[in-house]
């Protein structure tokens, strides 16, 4: 057996787990208790969110960490710490003003439009406190489109005394001023990101006092640092570069690399980074985006994560990604995989109903119901992006983190946190920081749903199943190899230059075909190796590289193409081929496949690019394959939420043997397979992980049970007649002692208790007047469900369940009569708390629908 599988299935996996733990000052008796309700949830680690903390850094500050640190050790926890006393990092607990050598430095310009001839022309170049001129330009203007020039000249010499000196020629011309200066529509008082001495000033400012208190601690109890959405900040917004009219991220290391790039070009490039310059605007903006995006990643994060790497800790966070921030400077940080390559794990977030079930090919409206997401994204390109990073960078040791389920609303229950874990698990997630604790008075508005919520979360009893599940799962797949099919190329570059496709189109075709693909930047693809016509991308093997549709690709990765050819890849370009940046060429290669979207995968299945194949299209179905050196996992999930997915899968078993196994449950089950061949059913939300021995020769120990399915079950009953309910609210307001219901109905129905949120319990007395008193094995389905079930029956407990399918199977005792059933349902706090964000996100009735079914399981 699988070393990893035996330790879930006895207990002794390990942690994955660091919830943020909010802290507002609250006293030392609250503070032991939230610890204590982390602990209880099967939690061994925590995040302390300093955000909204009133003393951070000072006295109080250190108190309360005091009190969480002695908690921890009581309780063999660890405690990481958030950087920063204001979202996002970077704010370096308020020491940055306008004036500081650390806060930010823009790049801005203005134009004047002047028509030629005319001699003794002068314009006066306007700089305000703080300002300095960094050059002048004169650019031919297009007729029609007023920021598009071309034969651009550099007027910067002809400045004298803050004028510039210049006989016009004939033509319509615009002049362009390029100046430094610290204001700017952004969020104020945060340090410069791209500037080493700032991120070095922040660093003494947060992470060296930390260190001075708890350094006996680091690495042990104190296990790192987590950065929350650090950005460029250059502007409050997130257009590709040329595309706004906001300023450039600018300090002294950035001029002094961008004018020895550039040279005598300096000033002509700089302008066509905010004009269209015909054939120079493409290539510059590639190369300044390349330089800041560098900077960030060395002197931001990379400056950090050496520090805590030479203090004995770690540190972790991630980055704004939304609708395409992850490539895009403002609030991103230009390159997703230079931002975070200096941490030591990969990370991203999912907070704000980002994602929805259902949504994954189209937009859908963000909190407050006026913005939109883009569903693709969030689906086909995060998760993906930030498990690439994971596994491509050694350093990482395979670890991706999602912050996640904060900010969706009291409408977000355990149903819909299952599906968004099971999201990111089937990607290759497998470190979780889920938002969040709080121990302020009930309710805090700040961003629910809140997991304990000072005991009125009347679901937090069951949350801890949820952290049992992924505990387990994060555990399998852990410390091995991801095995993917396709290299997806990282196109920040090509977007930078012109017109491209988001990556995450081609990777929604490939994997609704079940071809697993890792994410892979321009740095890494440019040093992969070539091994029998496959790419070894850090670790891993991938068959066939595909590139998303981009006008224009560095001359460096169309000759690393050409090379992969040679070398027997398989290259596959979106659409058409590219355009060699810097040239205007296109480019050409025998041995490259051009393919439009409804070829591809038909394009790869000729190839032999696949791993597995479903005998009938399940686009719903995502799974993800892991290896260890004694066995391997199929993660298999059913993001659909309507449809059932049933279906043949061909899987290279290789004569193995393999189970199924459910790691909400921590039970193993038969597998219905032969040589290479799997049947798979999942009902939606429903998740499964085929497990399959390392060879022929090794499998399960003797000690391990592999439960039966109910292949075949016996005449369904459907359990009706006269239900006792009893309800009681969470908060203890509201209590009815007995209801008689004939049928089921929603208890949040507008007739009924609108308001209702908390338990409700159903009872049933039925008679089985056809069998003989003893056990069974039984299948018990509950149809419909809102939202969270335990069930009993004649007092033995059959388990429970946090998502569809509401289905039960066991072993139970039966009687001729008098049997009891009772089914506990809880809904979420939505109906009574009625919050902000919840008000973007459609509620669900509550309560027991039905219909509940009895059958016999027959071998």
């Amino acid at each position: 057996m699988e070393q990893r599988l035996k330790e879930v299935i006895e207990g002794r996996g390990g942690n994955y787990i660091l919830p943020f733990y909010w802290q507002h000052g609250e006293n030392e008796e609250l503070l032991r208790e939230g610890m204590e309700k982390i602990y209880e949830s099967g939690i061994g680690a925590v995040c302390a969110e300093s955000r909204p903390h009133p003393d951070f850094l000072g006295d109080k500050w250190w108190a309360d960490m005091d009190v969480i640190m002695d908690e921890a050790c009581k309780r063999n926890m660890r405690v990481w710490v958030l950087d920063d006393a204001h979202f996002p990092s970077g704010y370096c607990n308020g020491k940055i003003t306008e004036n500081s050598p650390y806060a930010k430095v823009f790049l801005d310009y203005y134009h004047v439009d002047v028509i030629g001839p005319a001699k003794g022309t002068s314009f006066i170049v306007k700089l305000d406190k703080n300002e300095e001129l960094v050059a002048v330009t004169a650019g031919l203007r297009d007729r029609d489109n007023s920021e598009k020039i071309s034969d651009v000249v550099d007027l910067t010499a002809s400045v004298k005394s803050g004028v510039v000196y210049w006989d016009v020629p004939e033509g319509n011309w615009l002049i362009t001023i390029i100046k430094t200066t610290r204001k700017a529509k952004v969020r104020q008082g945060y340090i410069n990101t791209i500037d080493r001495d700032a991120v070095k000033y922040f660093i003494d400012t947060v992470y060296e006092p930390h260190y001075e208190r708890y350094g006996e601690e680091f690495g042990e109890i104190f296990a790192g640092f987590f950065s929350d959405e650090p950005e460029i900040g250059n502007a409050a917004e997130h257009h590709r570069i040329g595309h706004s009219k906001s300023t450039l991220p600018w300090c002294e290391q950035l001029k002094t690399e961008i004018k020895a790039l550039w040279q005598e070009d300096y000033a002509v490039k700089l302008t066509s980074l905010f004009c269209d310059v015909e054939g120079i605007s493409p290539k510059a903006r590639v190369e300044f985006m390349d330089e800041v995006t560098r900077l960030y990643g060395e002197n931001f994060c990379g400056q950090i994560g050496e520090w805590c790497r030479a203090h004995g800790v770690e540190y972790i966070g991630h980055i704004i990604e939304d609708n395409g921030c992850h490539a895009r400077m403002g609030y991103g940080a230009g390159h997703f995989f230079r931002a975070l390559w200096g941490q030591d794990m990969s990370g991203i977030d999912v907070v704000l109903q980002q994602i929805r079930p259902g949504f994954e090919d189209r937009n859908v409206h963000s909190v407050g119901g006026k913005g939109t997401y883009d569903g693709k994204l969030f689906q086909f390109a995060l998760a993906k992006m930030g498990s690439s990073l994971g596994h491509i960078d050694s350093k990482k040791k395979g670890r991706t983190m999602c912050e996640m389920f904060g900010a969706y609303g009291w409408a977000e229950g355990l149903k819909l946190m299952k599906w968004l874990t099971d999201h990111m698990l089937v990607r290759g997630v497998n470190y979780f920081v889920p938002h969040a604790f709080t121990m302020k008075d009930f309710p805090d508005p700040d961003c629910p749903p809140h997991f304990y919520a000072r005991g009125n979360n009347p679901q937090y009893p069951y949350f801890r199943k949820l952290m049992e599940y992924t505990n387990r799962v994060s555990h399998l797949i852990n410390g091995g190899e991801h095995i993917p099919c396709v290299a997806l190329f990282y196109n920040a570059c090509a977007e930078w230059a012109g017109e491209y496709q988001p990556l995450e189109e081609v990777g929604m075709l490939l994997a609704r075909a079940q071809i697993d693909y890792e994410v892979v930047p321009e740095d890494v693809i440019r040093e992969c190796r070539f091994v029998q016509g496959k790419v070894i991308v850090g670790q891993e093997v991938c068959n066939a590289v595909v590139f998303p549709y981009c006008e224009y690709l560095p001359d460096y990765i169309v000759k690393w193409c050409e090379e992969a050819v040679v070398q027997g890849v398989k290259i596959i370009f979106m659409k058409t081929l590219p355009k060699i940046l810097g040239t205007e060429e296109i480019f050409e290669c025998d041995g490259i496949s051009v393919v439009s979207e409804d070829e591809l995968t038909g394009r790869l299945y000729e190839l032999g690019v696949h791993e597995i194949k479903c005998e009938t299209y399940s686009p719903g179905l995502r799974y993800y394959h892991y290896r260890h050196n004694d066995g391997e996992y199929y993660l298999f999930f059913n993001e659909s939420v309507n449809e059932t997915i049933e279906t043949n899968i061909n899987i290279p078993l290789g004569g193995r043997e393999c189970v199924w196994y459910d790691a909400y449950d921590n039970e193993m089950w038969e597998a219905k397979y032969c040589t290479d061949k799997v049947h798979v059913k999942l009902e939606p939300y429903e998740a499964r992980i085929l497990c399959v021995a390392g060879s022929p020769e090794t499998w399960i120990e003797p000690s391990f049970a592999v439960k039966k399915h109910c292949n075949k079950a016996g005449k369904v009953i459907e359990l009706s007649g006269e239900w006792s309910l009893y309800l009681k609210s969470f908060n203890g307001e509201f209590e009815e002692k007995e209801l008689i219901l004939d049928k089921f109905v929603d208890i949040t129905h507008p007739d009924n208790y609108p308001e209702f949120s908390g338990v409700m319990e159903y009872e049933l007395v039925f008679d089985m007047p056809d069998v003989t008193d003893g056990k069974y094995r039984l299948k018990l389905d509950f149809g419909e469900i809102y939202e969270t079930m335990e069930v009993w029956l004649n007092g033995k407990s059959l388990g429970t369940r946090i998502t569809p399918p509401y289905i039960l199977f066991g072993e139970a005792d039966l009687k001729s009569c008098g049997n009891i059933l009772k089914v506990r349902v809880i809904n979420t706090l939505v109906h009574h708390e009625r919050d902000y964000f919840s008000m973007s996100m459609s509620v669900e009735p509550s309560g027991l629908l039905g219909p509940v079914t009895l059958s016999f399981c027959e071998d």
